[in-house]
């Protein structure tokens, strides 16, 4: 009788460690999937924009806003063309010239050409340049972009209380 008390306890034991070795497991596993969900819950809160609005007709009337004016824009049938003449890196001074035609395809020579360099990532680093005219329909400038990586350029030109925005972007290189 002591053979199967000791076989009985031999299986009792091995039953209590499997036991917890599954009890073990089913830890570890539920450890790894609540660690990694709280990395992803954390990664998503630290990206996150903020960019959910509650004003959402305002945000209606301003995009139908802009897209008359896109219309409007369109109808002039003006072609701007904004160049940058040297290598666009940070610290490096920049040449910008904007050449503008009409829908007939003269020269503006009057207008008030604005350039906007919006960082995207960064509003506090924009820059706004206004270009001097040159006579012949183009407009010249410079500037010097602080940072590297993508940045907008937006090319106003106003002439005769009509206006025209074109937008390219540019891609600046860090100085070596």
């Amino acid at each position: 009788m002591s053979t199967q008390s000791e076989t009985q306890s031999s299986e009792a034991h091995k039953t209590r460690r499997a036991l917890r070795l599954w009890i073990l497991a089913a830890v570890v596993f539920a450890t790894t999937v609540l660690g990694y969900s709280a990395t992803m819950v954390y990664l998503a809160q630290r990206d996150y924009p903020g960019s959910v609005v509650n004003n959402y007709f305002e945000n209606y009337e301003k995009f139908n806003e802009y897209s008359a004016s896109l219309e409007e824009q369109e109808q002039l049938g003006w072609q701007v063309a904004t160049s940058i003449d040297s290598l666009p890196t940070v610290g490096n001074e920049l040449e910008i010239e904007v050449f503008a035609q009409d829908d007939q395809g003269r020269t503006i020579r009057d207008g008030e050409v604005l350039v906007h360099f919006v960082r995207n990532v960064n509003s506090r680093v924009d820059r706004k340049v206004r270009l001097g005219a040159r006579g012949d329909g183009s407009y010249f400038g410079r500037v010097e972009l602080p940072r590297p990586g993508n940045w907008t350029i937006y090319t106003t030109l106003r002439d005769d209380g009509k206006e025209y925005t074109a937008r390219r972007f540019l891609w600046v290189e860090e100085a070596l």
